[in-house]
């Protein structure tokens, strides 16, 4: 078993005692005939796909990579860090929807400037952080 390998199943191990968390996929498809050229909706793509993950707040302490974001306006003082494990599918182009907890507590949609950022180690992915933001009434516009 080489490092990168325990590494991987020592996080594993870790993201277990996390909180259970729903990740949505999402497809979109532009509204033909629409009067707005910015008319798109949102259908649900495949299954829903459970798994556990660590939520963090945003660490505002200066110097560090949440507080550069923070100051560049990509992300928001109420955002929050969510790592996952390394093997998770979270990057694409259309929507995920995260949901906390079962039954769904609160729903998330990940932010485009803090997505599908992953640690590796000898090319065996370990872990993603994903900045996420709370969706005050539950859906994407269009969904």
């Amino acid at each position: 078993m080489t490092f990168a390998d325990e590494l991987y199943s020592d996080v594993e191990s870790v993201l277990k005692y996390g909180q259970l968390v729903r990740l949505k996929y999402y497809t979109g498809s532009f509204n033909s005939g629409s009067y707005y050229d910015d008319d798109v909706s949102y259908t649900q793509s495949g299954t829903d796909y459970w798994t556990t993950g660590l939520i963090c707040p945003i660490d505002s302490r200066l110097g560090g990579h949440d507080a550069l974001l923070l100051q560049q306006g990509k992300i928001l003082y109420d955002d929050k860090r969510l790592y996952v494990n390394g093997s998770t599918s979270i990057s694409g182009l259309n929507p995920i929807k995260i949901g906390l907890g079962s039954p769904i507590q609160a729903e998330f949609q990940i932010i485009d400037e803090g997505r599908d950022i992953m640690w590796s180690l000898e090319n065996k992915p370990i872990y993603k952080k994903v900045y996420i933001r709370y969706l005050t009434n539950g859906s994407f516009v269009g969904e």
